[in-house]
C-alpha cells in the first residue's frame, strides 16, 4: 500500500517530482497528497503568478518563459527568492538534460539554467522522487 500524505496550510514540506515528461508526476502526487487547492501549471501561466502554491507543474516551464523575457533575474535565484512559498508545496519538473544537445543557444542555456534549478529544488527539498513510467523511486527524505 503507498504511503499518504495530507499537506495542510503551514506545513513545511517542499516535495520535488522529476521525470520524463508524461510520465505520471501529476498522478503520483495526486495519489500522495490527495487534490490540491491551488495547481499552477507553468506550460499555461507566468510564474509570477504563483500564489499560495499547492502544487506547481513544468517548472521547467516557467525556467523557459523566464529566460524568453530575458528578465535581470535567472530563473534559480527568481524561484529562490520565493523558497518561503515554495516550501510549502509539490514542485513537478521535466527531464530536459537527456540525449542530444540543442544546436540553438538558447535551448542550451535553458537547460543548463533548468539543471542548475533543479539540484537547488533538490537541495533545498524536504523530498525529491524519480518518475519513470508511473513508477517512483525516492532520491531524498
Amino acid at each position: 500500500m503507498p504511503l499518504t500524505y495530507t499537506l495542510r496550510a503551514g506545513d513545511k514540506v517542499l516535495h520535488l517530482i522529476l521525470g520524463g515528461r508524461y510520465m505520471g508526476k501529476r498522478t503520483y502526487a495526486l495519489k500522495l497528497y490527495g487534490e490540491f487547492a491551488n495547481i499552477y501549471n507553468l506550460d499555461e501561466v507566468n510564474p509570477e503568478s504563483i500564489i499560495n502554491p499547492g502544487l506547481i507543474i513544468n517548472i521547467d516551464s516557467g525556467a523557459k518563459n523566464l529566460l524568453s523575457r530575458e528578465i535581470e533575474i535567472n530563473p534559480s535565484e527568481f524561484f529562490l527568492s520565493r523558497l518561503d512559498i515554495l516550501t510549502q508545496c509539490v514542485i513537478t519538473g521535466c527531464e530536459i538534460g537527456s540525449g542530444v544537445v540543442p544546436l540553438d543557444s538558447f535551448s542550451r542555456k535553458w537547460r543548463d539554467e533548468t539543471g542548475k534549478l533543479y539540484q537547488i529544488l533538490a537541495d533545498k527539498a524536504d523530498i525529491v522522487d524519480r518518475i519513470f513510467a508511473g513508477l517512483a523511486l525516492r532520491l531524498k527524505g
